[in-house]
């Protein structure tokens, strides 16, 4: 009849529209990827020109350096998000080894600010099942927080992994400056700063938000804890089996 041709003729112009703009998103996404590995090479020739270099000026440039690339990488993953489920990989990941991997990348970041991990894990390995690329993106999220709020404050972060009845938790506590009350149940919204984005100029309210949305997407749980002036606690939690 001719309302079903109708009804079919809008439903093929529907799926060609959602085609095109799926076209469109990897057309933007493959264009951010290309765009970060280009602003990529001058800094790692900035890092090598330098990295000889003792004097306060140098550090400074490296610290300055450190903040672009981990900003470039938000950025990498931040435009990735869009497209998740055609970029991710489930697979046995020993929790273990990916926040020692992550405890080794973010030494210098350490070192800088004066803040080191304490890390608690247990004897036997703790398997989870995750995408390894995407679950290390979100616990650097964590601990870099983590140092940026505890800088001056505190010099130690708890990174503790134990089992909770049929779950696996990773917990990243700090002992920094805390998040006010109001601000707490808002700190997985996109572009939320609140007090401490504001005190603190690095902040782009973005990094949570992203933790949030690939926890749930790799059905992984996430919450935080947090007490003005005594610090912020984040727990990831995992479950055992498939």
């Amino acid at each position: 009849s001719e309302l079903y041709e109708k009804h079919m003729e809008l439903s093929r112009l529907h799926h060609r529209k959602i085609h095109e703009m799926e076209s469109k998103l990897e057309d933007r996404v493959t264009y951010m990827n290309q765009w970060v590995h280009q602003v990529k090479t001058p800094l790692s020739v900035i890092n090598l020109i330098i990295q000889e270099e003792d004097e306060p000026v140098f550090k400074q440039i490296k610290k300055e350096v450190q903040q672009i690339e981990y900003g470039l990488e938000t950025l990498l993953y931040s435009s990735r998000l869009d497209l998740f489920e055609k970029d991710f990989k489930i697979e046995a990941v020993s929790l273990g080894e990916l926040l020692h991997s992550q405890i080794q990348r973010y030494k210098r970041y350490f070192i800088q600010h004066r803040v080191y991990p304490n890390k608690q894990v247990p004897a036997e390995d703790a398997v989870i099942y995750s995408d390894r690329k995407w679950l290390k993106f979100a616990v650097a999220q964590v601990i870099t927080n983590a140092v940026k709020y505890s800088s001056g404050k505190s010099e130690r972060i708890d990174m503790t992994i134990f089992r909770n009845g049929e779950r696996i938790i990773l917990e990243i506590k700090d002992y920094g400056v805390g998040i006010p009350s109001q601000d707490l149940k808002r700190v997985f919204e996109p572009y939320y700063t609140g007090e401490n984005g504001r005190r603190f100029q690095e902040s782009t309210g973005i990094g949570l938000y992203l933790v949030k949305e690939i926890a749930e997407k790799l059905n992984h749980d996430v919450s935080i804890a947090s007490e003005e002036g005594k610090g912020t606690t984040v727990q990831f939690s995992f479950l055992t089996k498939m």
